[in-house]
């Protein structure tokens, strides 16, 4: 019952930051067709005393390139299989910030921020899976996340909302944090044990620019 209300109460608090306008850096180039105008990327774990939560609005995209030829429907086009050419967004761990005091040193310091100050994903594939009874459109996009300077090869589970000419994605994935070297941080003094599992959900609007 606990760990179901705290889910429920972290859901509560992303709700307004879902809503909110993130910060989304992307290199300007001419005529580009699509754009991250907005991100959210929260960590949740669970220690023996209570789950914990960080989260950033801070994304910078590297590159977001549609294939060749490019459809009339250049959103549609982004959720095909091979319909994107390249996806690669960065994640500064410095951003990380978390509500319960403390946790998001702990969190930078296991993710060893001084030595590999970026979380990277990059996009090497999508496919398709059955929509919802909602009617959401769901995809598997497969990358490879490189977290404290390991690489490793995850699959993020995206539903996807259309909202007119732009596209809100959002998506999740659980990792193991000892895949990637990082040693689950600890509580006060070192006393509580973090489960190295985190669950790691993400929010993105994606806009087709206009002609």
């Amino acid at each position: 019952m606990r760990k179901h209300t705290a889910a429920l109460i972290t859901t509560c608090i992303l709700a307004p930051i879902i809503v909110a306008s993130g910060t989304a850096r992307q290199p300007a180039a001419a005529h580009a067709p699509l754009a991250v105008s907005s991100a959210t990327v929260t960590i949740q774990g669970t220690s023996r005393k209570d789950p914990f939560l960080a989260s950033t609005r801070t994304v910078r995209v590297n590159r977001l390139q549609l294939a060749e030829p490019r459809s009339n429907d250049l959103l549609q086009q982004a959720l095909r299989p091979g319909g994107l050419e390249a996806f690669d967004l960065a994640i500064p761990v410095a951003t990380l910030t978390s509500p319960d005091h403390g946790v998001d040193a702990h969190i930078q310091d296991s993710l060893k921020a001084e030595t590999h100050p970026e979380i990277r994903f990059q996009l090497r594939s999508v496919q398709i899976r059955p929509d919802d009874a909602m009617g959401f459109a769901h995809r598997s996009a497969v990358g490879m996340l490189t977290v404290a300077g390991v690489e490793r090869e995850v699959t993020l589970d995206i539903k996807v909302v259309p909202a007119g000419t732009s596209l809100m994605l959002e998506g999740r994935t659980d990792l193991l944090m000892t895949d990637f070297g990082v040693v689950p941080p600890r509580g006060l003094l070192g006393l509580l044990k973090t489960d190295p599992v985190i669950h790691v959900r993400f929010y993105l609007v994606v806009t087709a620019a206009e002609e």
